[in-house]
């Protein structure tokens, strides 16, 4: 490939314009008409902030890096500085990185998890409507319209989403052996993850039921036992509002009959010593938890990062005779929602950012390059990885410390690209057909809510939930019922009833202009 110093942007044309982010498999294709920003690029070092654990292999990650930016030198006069932000106590590191005023170029966005809507209106990133054109023309021609007003808040594109479409579906993940071992039932429901706990506590005092952080058990699991959809994500599957599509109705989490029902089960799990009594807190990610041989199970596992772990631990584990298993919360109760998103995973830029109109060219050239994706998302082909002759990713026969964990590829998403694993889980592809078979399009995607009327009162309201709603969504309450009518006055009398009401009136409002 030719030295690319002096680029066109918007080399390749669209071959073909998305319906939907994930609906089309054809790569695209070169064009000779340039559009776009031509220009000398000056080499610029982009700044690179996403939540990742550093490599276990060192010496690899090096000639990763050395080798992924040589390319990126020669094509883009370019090279990435990316420093890993371990991802045991990503909410803390996210909020200080953002704090720090550092001028990252690049940086892993999402909604839920890590605040997207919250953090772009508080102006912590770049505004990208004038730039996108220009700087990342495939990108801003290929993804719909409908991603892109997702993407926006207060009228502003803050986040360049990938080209894919996600599902957040949190499940409960096992250790088969040890279920077999003590001749427990198959897990098919919340009632059999207790008894599986409780088996796991009557027979093996060398491991620990479950060692999810803080209140993690509720908060993966409770909004798929319920049929409700989730309103405002104040992170990680935590909620202060739901919307009940049976009827339409707002409802506030703690006034829902489900969730003081949930209440009762969980202090009665604490209380049996199926997690650590200073759950609270913990900055444990229960999965790592479970892959270490510390815990029997996690809450907070999905299906993508199964799909690794499950293999990985056949690896690691298999002559020890390990083996995981998986159950998705949702398959437990029909009348659940699971919905997809277009906006789950993208990349925003530092409101201080040195280097935007590069960094959107990156991104646009990244996704435009099968191979270059391939680099990124799977690693260095013949190390990392070999590709079959049917096109699927082989790591079964890579060196020790060889697995590929270097670069947070999830930033820069695409359906068109995405190759399946040769070793990939047995039921992987039984279990997305039942994922494909009840995803619903995210009904509100974009929705953001506008708090400059009761901004006090919400923000109170979440201090109360951090107060009394934790400890007893953890279990560590004496007594339920007290408990639970105390949390209920005192978020009342942060303003609960105000707030319902507006959020029902902006819910409404957003619907309706959706029809």
């Amino acid at each position: 490939m030719r030295n690319m110093k002096k680029l066109t942007v918007g080399l390749l044309a669209a071959a073909t314009v998305l319906g939907s982010t994930a609906c089309s498999s054809k790569a695209p294709t070169e064009s000779a008409e340039s559009t776009g920003y031509t220009g000398d690029l000056d080499y610029v070092k982009l700044k690179m902030y996403a939540i990742s654990d550093a490599p276990n292999n060192t010496d690899l990650a090096k000639k990763y890096w050395d080798n992924l930016n040589a390319r990126l030198k020669k094509e883009l006069n370019t090279t990435i500085d990316f420093t890993y932000a371990a991802g045991n106590d990503y909410k803390n590191n996210y909020a200080l990185a953002i704090a720090s005023g550092e001028k990252y170029d690049l940086m892993q966005a999402a909604p839920g998890w890590l605040d997207y809507q919250s953090y772009a209106a508080k102006n912590a990133f770049l505004p990208l409507d004038d730039l996108l054109p220009k700087y990342a023309p495939y990108l801003w021609k290929n993804i719909p319209k409908t991603t892109w007003d997702a993407a926006s808040v207060n009228g502003k594109i803050y986040g360049v989403p990938g080209m894919d479409t996600g599902v957040t579906a949190p499940a409960f993940v096992y250790r088969e052996d040890l279920r077999k071992k003590y001749n427990l039932p198959e897990i098919k429901s919340m009632d059999d993850i207790e008894t599986y706990l409780q088996g796991i506590k009557d027979n093996d005092p060398g491991i620990v039921p479950s060692d999810d952080y803080q209140s993690q058990v509720y908060g993966t699991s409770w909004i798929y036992t319920t049929p409700y959809i989730g309103i405002d994500e104040i992170h990680d599957r935590l909620f202060n509002f739901v919307y009940d599509p049976r009827n339409g109705q707002v409802l506030s989490v703690i006034e829902t009959p489900e969730f003081k029902q949930f209440m009762f089960k969980m202090k009665d799990w604490a209380d049996r010593g199926f997690w650590s009594s200073s759950v609270l807190s913990s900055t444990n990610w229960g999965v790592t938890q479970v892959l270490n041989g510390v815990a029997a199970a996690s809450f907070n596992e999905q299906l993508p990062g199964y799909n690794n772990h499950a293999t990985q631990v056949e690896k690691e584990h298999g002559a020890e005779g390990w083996e995981l298993n998986y159950f998705m919360y949702f398959e437990g109760n029909p009348d659940s929602v699971l919905q997809g998103s277009t906006t789950g995973s993208m990349t925003a830029i530092s409101k201080n950012a040195e280097n935007p109109e590069r960094a959107l060219m990156v991104l646009d050239y990244i996704q435009q390059h099968e191979d270059l994706w391939d680099l990124i998302t799977y690693g260095t082909e013949g190390v990392n990885y070999n590709l079959t002759a049917d096109g699927t990713i082989d790591t079964s026969n890579i060196a020790d410390g060889a697995s590929f964990n270097y670069f947070p590829s999830g930033m820069f998403a695409n359906a068109n690209f995405k190759k399946r694993k040769s070793d990939a889980w047995v039921h992987y592809d039984t279990m997305m057909e039942k994922i494909n078979k009840k995803v619903v399009p995210d009904i509100f995607e974009g929705f953001v809510m506008d708090k400059s009327s009761f901004e006090t009162e919400y923000t109170a309201l979440n201090d109360v939930n951090s107060q009394y709603g934790y400890p007893l969504e953890a279990g560590l309450v004496k007594d339920v019922d007290k408990a639970y009518e105390n949390y209920l006055e005192k978020a009342k009398a942060a303003g609960l009833d105000k707030i319902r009401a507006e959020v029902e009136k902006q819910v409404h409002a957003w619907l309706a202009s959706k029809k």
